[in-house]
């Protein structure tokens, strides 16, 4: 029994030891994150329709988003941009069942930074959807206003079945200020083409 008295002091110190362990833990994270203002969203933009064919597979869409205050603290702003996309598929051949895949993705200005790929299989007469994101480089002090340059790209994957796609998207952004708990006075989000 001698041995059991001895662990069992043992037993609540390496308890409380490890709830102190992790009180420390937890105060650490909140002590080290950075505040950030609300999310404010943009507007919805509908771009015009795109049509892609087996011969003219892809195309690229330029869309600038903006942020801008009407005071405006020197704080970094960051943001994110979402596609909604919306792609039916006519095949030349009307028995044809097997459709193509579409590809969207946004590439952040003439870089290779990308958000990641979505990709959906098409049926010929039925509108598909997926979306498209990408978090905006934190380049940008907020001054008078940030603007990122993103290309949505829309590509019809090689070797599928002659006919068109008709694709329809909507974009839309949101940003926040770093380092501040409070939105800056007339803060907005804009997404255009340029």
């Amino acid at each position: 029994m001698p041995h059991h008295r001895e662990t069992a002091p043992n037993s609540r110190l390496r308890h409380w030891a490890s709830r102190l362990a992790l009180l420390v833990a937890c105060v650490s994270v909140v002590a080290t994150s950075q505040a950030v203002s609300d999310d404010v969203l943009s507007e919805p933009y509908t771009g015009a329709t795109v049509t892609l064919t087996t011969e003219a597979p892809r195309t690229r869409i330029p869309l600038v988003v903006r942020a801008t205050a009407t005071k405006s603290p020197d704080k970094i702003v960051e943001a994110e941009l979402k596609v909604l996309v919306s792609a039916t598929w006519t095949p030349a051949d009307p028995s044809q069942t097997a459709g193509p895949r579409l590809r969207a993705v946004l590439v952040e200005g003439e870089s290779d930074f990308s958000g990641p790929e979505a990709g959906v299989a098409l049926v010929a007469g039925q509108p598909v959807t997926t979306e498209a994101q990408t978090y905006l480089s934190r380049d940008c002090r907020l001054g008078s206003s940030c603007e990122w340059t993103t290309n949505l790209e829309l590509v019809l994957e090689p070797n599928t079945a002659a006919g068109k796609v008709e694709v329809v998207w909507t974009a839309t952004a949101q940003a926040h200020v770093v380092d501040t708990a409070s939105t800056p006075k007339g803060f907005t989000v804009t997404v255009s083409e340029p």
